[in-house]
């Protein structure tokens, strides 16, 4: 199978998880969704596919100290395999505002933004996602948000170690390193 068949079989299955969970989950989607990061080998490639503020990254060693031989010549690095679906990127930003939507912080009462960027209605302050994909979320779809995966494809090495699949809660607060 060709990288191409991949990434088509990749985001056919992404379209068949959005197509039953509208028509036969049962789920109330009007304001529910998930993110979604998913890896796939095939031989020595890696392919991610994700929607949303879920991440894959790739722990790879790295040498630091040429030929040293004291066990501490080498370190662990961080690759990320994908991005962050932020609403605030400038491509799903255009997709936003393109759809009819509006990209803003929360405000508090004086008016000062709080967190991140977010996709709203443009008269409402509905759905607040901070993230411009996702699965399910009806509210935010209407206004551009979806469900379409971004699929990176990339050759593992031997310095390849292991993988952290892992939600915007667990890399809010550690690096991909």
């Amino acid at each position: 199978m060709d990288s191409t068949e991949v990434k088509d079989q990749l985001d056919k299955s992404f379209n068949r998880v959005t197509d039953s969970l509208y028509k036969s989950s049962g789920i109330n989607l009007r304001f529910s969704g998930s993110t979604c990061v998913s890896v796939l080998i095939v031989g020595n490639k890696v392919f991610c596919a994700n929607v949303g503020d879920s991440r894959a990254t790739l722990a790879r060693r790295k040498e630091i100290t040429p030929g040293g031989r004291d066990g501490n010549n080498f370190k662990m690095v961080g690759i990320p395999l994908n991005r962050d679906h932020k609403a605030d990127e400038p491509d799903e930003q255009a997709r936003i505002l393109g759809s009819g939507g509006r990209v803003a912080a929360y405000r508090d009462l004086q008016g000062n933004p709080l967190g991140p960027a977010r996709v709203w209605h443009l008269n409402e302050d509905i759905p607040g996602l901070a993230m411009s994909r996702s699965f399910g979320d009806q509210a935010a779809a209407e206004v551009g948000v979806n469900a379409i995966p971004e699929i990176t494809e990339m050759n593992l090495l031997e310095s390849d170690k292991f993988m952290i699949l892992a939600s915007d809660g667990v890399w809010e607060f550690i690096s991909n390193d």
